[in-house]
């Protein structure tokens, strides 16, 4: 094999691949990531028998033809402290050969064949979303995923396709975050875990545009798929909660608060909360008016909101981070704070807007 490539793009590619690339593993091609060149176009791999990730570079500047495995941190870096500009990779038999101006370096290889197989899926079942709307999708619900497998299915978010609405939710035991979004497929269920789609989530662009996504998938995987970019990922198997019975309440008391405003309030108190000494934030809406109160070993805090309020008072404690967390990723200047008691679900959502609900549990006031 031997050809020429821009090192930035070369290095790019080898950055995103690698990130599907075991850090340990008996099988030391896993570490690694394939390198396969074929009629003038590169593909970079890498998989750890859970999570693969492709990345197709072409056309590039093509000699010969041919496939290596190269330990991906080491050969990465190498790339990356190249000087800008081209640089030349060649092989011979399982040697690797990479080559700017007067530098060179030489790396031992693996042969292709000891590297295993991404699943090939089939096709029948894609649909297609909107880059930047799947990626906010992604990313205003990812913060409630599990983080521990107390329950293996929480560590992933779940995408519930139904009269063509595509909902993507998380739960973690505490906390929930949902968001919905029209889209032109029938019925379909399937949890993703979150590694992979913390890696996707980071190949989409955050601005408007017209490049679509598409997603397939195939008895227990999935593939999302971006321009030159492709991630295949095992899905999560087991029964998720029913959010929707626990998000769709009848509100008793109802408050209109400023986002920014009361997220700022609430990472306040947090300077009183440490590892050490970890107290709940105790709010008290009444009157078209919201206290603020924090009380640890550390010292105290106490704070006014001006706020719209509805409902009987109410006194309720909940994490600060937790909601925190759900006012910043509803993503609006105001939301709407809904209560049915001191010991009920807190449901967020933007004034106005359906399409993002949070829920965040809150705690007994001592």
């Amino acid at each position: 094999m031997k050809f020429t490539i821009d090192r930035t793009t070369l290095s790019d590619a080898l950055v995103n691949a690698s990130k599907a690339s075991a850090v340990r593993s008996n099988m030391p091609a896993l570490e690694g990531v394939l390198i396969k060149l074929k009629e003038g176009s590169i593909t970079v791999t890498g998989y750890d028998l859970s999570m693969g990730i492709k990345c197709v570079i072409s056309p590039i500047e093509a000699i010969e033809d041919g496939e290596i495995v190269v330990n991906a941190k080491i050969f990465g870096e190498m790339i990356r402290k190249m000087p800008a500009g081209a640089v030349e990779i060649s092989t011979k038999e399982l040697n690797v050969s990479i080559k700017s101006g007067d530098i060179e370096f030489n790396i031992a290889g693996m042969s292709g064949d000891d590297y295993p197989n991404i699943p090939d899926l089939r096709r029948e079942v894609t649909f297609y979303m909107d880059e930047s709307v799947l990626k906010s999708m992604i990313r205003q619900t990812i913060h409630a995923v599990a983080l521990t497998d107390i329950k293996p299915i929480f560590m992933g978010s779940k995408f519930h396709i139904e009269n063509n609405v595509l909902a993507v939710a998380a739960v973690d035991g505490v906390r929930m975050a949902k968001r919905t979004e029209p889209v032109e497929y029938g019925d379909l269920d399937f949890v993703v875990p979150k590694k992979t789609l913390d890696e996707f989530m980071k190949m989409l662009s955050d601005e408007p545009n017209d490049k679509k996504v598409s997603i397939c998938i195939d008895r227990n995987q999935i593939c999302f798929a971006k321009e030159d970019y492709t991630i295949i990922s095992r899905l999560l198997e087991g029964t998720f909660i029913d959010y929707d019975k626990i998000m769709n309440f009848q509100e008793t008391s109802s408050a209109v608060v400023n986002t920014s405003d009361f997220a700022a309030s609430l990472d306040r108190t947090l300077l009183l909360n440490t590892d050490k000494y970890k107290c709940p934030v105790i709010c008290t809406f009444e009157n078209d008016k919201l206290h603020i109160e924090i009380k640890t070993s550390i010292g105290n805090l106490n704070e006014n909101l001006n706020i719209k309020y509805s409902g009987e008072s109410m006194k309720i404690a909940f994490n600060a981070k937790y909601m925190i967390d759900a006012l910043r990723n509803s993503e609006c200047d105001e939301v709407r704070v809904d209560f049915t008691g001191a010991l009920q679900p807190i449901r967020v959502r933007p004034l106005g807007d359906d399409s993002f609900v949070g829920i965040v549990l809150p705690v007994r006031n001592k």
